[in-house]
């Protein structure tokens, strides 16, 4: 096993503590794990050299200077999900940010909140509930860092309707560059607050985070504010129970629907819709047979095979699930009586959720309190693909083309037989009519058919540029450069000169955002050899 030199080693324990620095296999191991979206065929991400554990941004800093004068490279991590949570070389240090979980200020009046990395999204939520508050939780579920998906990644779920997406709720930010430096963007770096991501003079975000955020290649984001919204449900809810016996209090003035469409145009219809009528809190596809790997994975295999139930689950193939809050039961009720009209225009099909005993269950489920992890019952594993953010039918037309390249991996038994249902996602930012459909697919990673698994993200990969349906949210894979790049006005090309203009040492892991300039070039002379 490959070890850090004892004279690093040595340093890191001199600023960090002996007890937050190790290399102990069994430890290693555990960062290993990652159970889902592995960039190789194992079922292991490579171990880290070494993990240590700053508690200030100070610390960071030094770890950075450290990795710089012995040239190793490092990978932030967080509340950590997923393969791009980890290293993607031997020989990384994995600066884990555990310790660094504190909400450092909960502003009420001006509805935000300054996080540190471990902060989790359930963690915030639960602070800001009592507030008559919430915040925006990414579909990955309440596990997740509310910095991470913020800063250095992407991050969208249901609530975007009325909250907007991760990347867009990202105010001031704390940010330990790669070269060792601290850099305090937007309000902070005038000690002005922390209620602007911008000024004085040109804002970074661009850089720091674009679109897809860079997955840990360019730094350590210490701290950040992101904005909070109203809240009007119970502020701190009794909550009895554990799954499918979970039971919470639901105020009258929150209500809980699904709506089933026709077709995937018809859906986009809706969603349309219904998102520019400024009434809902939350809107979210609910793949149905998703929905049932997930919650009854032994009881799924005889429900697709039998005709008629498989006939009635396809039936609910174009789907989604919906909400409506407000203070007062008046608004709720004039909120439904516009919902319903839309529905009747629409020609879609409404069912009362709200009047169901599974309404609190799935209330709760809506609103990002049960984790995502539950997708791992069905066989352990998934990926993820498509999920351009784009306008709506686009996202649609994603899901249809999706149908087509997915079944054809279901019936080779290299995904479990979902009736090819598409798509999880959602619009968001209602009037903006915009949004996204990430297509899962759940499988068993020891049936040993990773290479035809690869092969189905190659091909999403393909057919997303083939129909010009934009940037793969899920097909970000290490070289998604090359495919995407050429087609989008060679954006890598400006990546990877920040890469190197901010990252000269070269110590952040940049599989999952692009190599520096250099190396670009050298790829692109020997590919042309």
């Amino acid at each position: 096993m490959e070890k850090l030199s004892k004279e690093m080693y040595k340093e890191l324990e001199n600023v960090l503590g002996k007890e937050n620095v190790s290399q102990e296999p069994a430890l290693l191991d555990g960062y290993a794990w990652q159970p889902a979206l592995n960039v190789t065929n194992q079922k292991w991400i490579s171990r880290p050299i070494a993990a240590v554990l700053p508690k200030t941004p100070e610390e960071v800093q030094k770890i950075i200077k450290l990795c710089i004068k012995y040239n190793v490279k490092m990978k932030p991590h967080s509340t950590g999900w997923a393969a791009w949570g980890g290293p993607s070389e031997d020989g990384m240090l994995m600066v884990d940010l555990r310790r660094m979980n504190r909400i450092i200020e909960l502003n009420e009046k001006d509805k935000y909140a300054v996080v540190e990395p471990y902060v989790c999204c359930s963690q915030l939520q639960a602070e800001a509930m009592k507030k008559g508050l919430t915040c925006h939780i990414i579909g990955a579920g309440p596990n997740t860092s509310a910095l991470a998906s913020a800063t250095a990644a992407w991050g969208y779920g249901g609530s975007g309707l009325s909250t907007g997406f991760s990347g867009r709720n990202l105010l001031g930010v704390e940010w330990v560059m790669p070269d060792g430096e601290i850099l305090r963007i937007g309000s902070p770096g005038c000690d002005s607050g922390w209620f602007s991501g911008d000024g004085p003079g040109p804002g970074l975000r661009g850089i720091m985070r674009g679109f897809a955020g860079t997955q840990g290649s360019l730094g350590v984001f210490t701290k950040c504010a992101v904005k909070l919204f109203p809240y009007y449900a119970i502020k701190e809810p009794k909550v009895k129970g554990v799954l499918y016996n979970v039971r919470a209090e639901v105020t009258k003035t929150e209500k809980l629907f699904a709506v089933v469409a026709p077709s995937f145009k018809t859906y986009a219809d809706f969603t349309y819709k219904f998102g520019t009528s400024e009434i809902g809190h939350t809107i979210q596809r609910a793949p149905f047979g998703a929905f049932l790997h997930t919650m009854v994975p032994r009881a799924t295999e005889k429900f697709t095979g039998n005709k008629s139930l498989r006939a009635m689950g396809k039936a609910f193939q174009n789907m989604g699930m919906l909400s409506l809050s407000s203070e007062s039961e008046r608004e709720v009720e004039f909120q439904e009586k516009v919902l319903r009209e839309i529905v009747r225009e629409t020609r879609c099909i409404l069912i009362d959720i709200s009047k169901t005993p599974a309404f609190k269950f799935l209330w709760m489920m809506n609103h990002r309190s049960i984790p995502t992890a539950l997708t791992f019952r069905a066989g352990g594993d998934f990926t993820t693909s498509y999920g351009s953010p784009v306008e709506y039918d686009n996202a649609m037309l994603q899901a249809k083309v999706a149908q087509k390249v997915k079944q054809k991996y279901i019936d080779n038994d290299v995904f479990f037989d979902d009736f090819s249902d598409i798509g999880w996602g959602a619009i968001n930012e209602g009037t903006a009519t915009w949004g996204h459909c990430e297509i899962a697919a759940m499988y068993d990673r020891r049936d040993g058919k990773a290479d035809e698994r690869f092969q189905y993200l190659a091909e999403s990969a393909e057919t997303t540029v083939e129909y010009k349906m934009g940037v793969g949210l899920s097909n970000q894979a290490p070289g998604a450069w090359k495919i995407y790049g050429p087609q989008l006005y060679n954006y890598h090309l400006w990546q990877a000169r920040i890469k190197k203009e901010f990252d000269p040492h070269l110590i952040g892991d940049e599989e999952f955002y692009v190599p520096s300039i250099d190396e670009i070039d050298e790829i692109m002379a020997e590919e042309k050899k």
